[in-house]
């Protein structure tokens, strides 16, 4: 888990915050932000939408696969094409 990767200043700072959603509704938050969810405890299943924004010009810091059966972008390369496209262009 995460507290392997914590060092011990940060453990005594990390008190998470459980937050219920309602049914349909969304969160907005930093990409740095620990977040997560505890288990699925429900019959039912639980599904989730994930986009992530930024600015455009913003390059790739790798060579590897930045998600599973994406292409790779080279670093370097501009985040652009169907998997990252432009949102808005004023």
């Amino acid at each position: 888990g995460l507290m392997k990767y914590l060092t011990e200043e940060q453990k005594k700072e990390f008190k998470p915050v459980a937050i219920e959603m309602k049914k349909g509704f969304g969160t907005f938050h930093h990409p740095l932000m620990v977040h997560g969810s505890y288990e699925n405890k429900s019959e039912m299943s639980r599904r989730a939408f994930v986009i992530n924004v930024f600015a455009d010009g913003t390059v790739s810091n790798t060579d590897e696969e930045l998600l599973t059966g994406v292409p790779v972008i080279p670093k370097g390369g501009k985040m652009q094409g169907k998997f990252f496209p432009l949102l808005y262009n004023p």
